[in-house]
């Protein structure tokens, strides 16, 4: 299944467009879409960091995900870096 996901924060400077499309198996956990992601952006992306990939969440329109869950199928995923300040 082809999963579009959403780029925030430090990922949203890794590449001029907003979100990308990764190819994941059917019945694909969240754990598999973030290994998709580091594999991406290893090769793709100058600036990654994978330690910042790695504390960073996954989240669908309605909720945040853990990577033992299910990616929705034909649902856009964000993936949402952590934050600080108040």
């Amino acid at each position: 299944m082809d999963v579009q996901v959403k780029l925030f924060g430090a990922f949203r400077d890794c590449q001029p467009e907003p979100q990308l499309v990764l190819a994941l198996a059917d019945g694909a956990l969240v754990a598999d879409l973030r290994a998709a992601l580091e594999v991406h952006g290893r090769a793709h992306w100058p600036n990654f960091n994978p330690v910042l990939l790695a504390r960073s969440a996954f989240a669908s329109d309605t909720a945040v995900l853990r990577d033992a869950q299910p990616v929705p199928a034909g649902v856009a995923m964000a993936v949402l870096p952590p934050v600080s300040g108040g």
